[in-house]
């Protein structure tokens, strides 16, 4: 796990957005809820491929190609702030 990765406890906002674009997939996502299930401690990456499991763009030969994020991570930008 990488230690540079944005983790829940570090973003403050009560609801969090998960979107994929090519799934047309939207939701949000109580932050209180997402400690309580993965941890305060989870980073934002462990909680994408939690989320998106069972996409068939997570693991192509050329790599992830799945679009789910989380826009409140844009800022920041890396592979769940895009």
């Amino acid at each position: 796990m990488n230690d540079l990765d944005p983790r829940l406890k570090d973003h403050r906002d009560p609801v969090i957005q998960f979107i994929c674009h090519l799934c047309d997939r939207r939701c949000t996502l109580e932050r209180k809820l997402l400690a309580k299930s993965f941890g305060a401690d989870c980073s934002f990456a462990v909680i994408r491929r939690r989320m998106a499991m069972g996409c068939e763009r997570m693991q192509t030969p050329e790599g992830d190609k799945c679009g789910a994020h989380f826009p409140c991570l844009a800022d920041i930008g890396g592979p769940d702030g895009s």
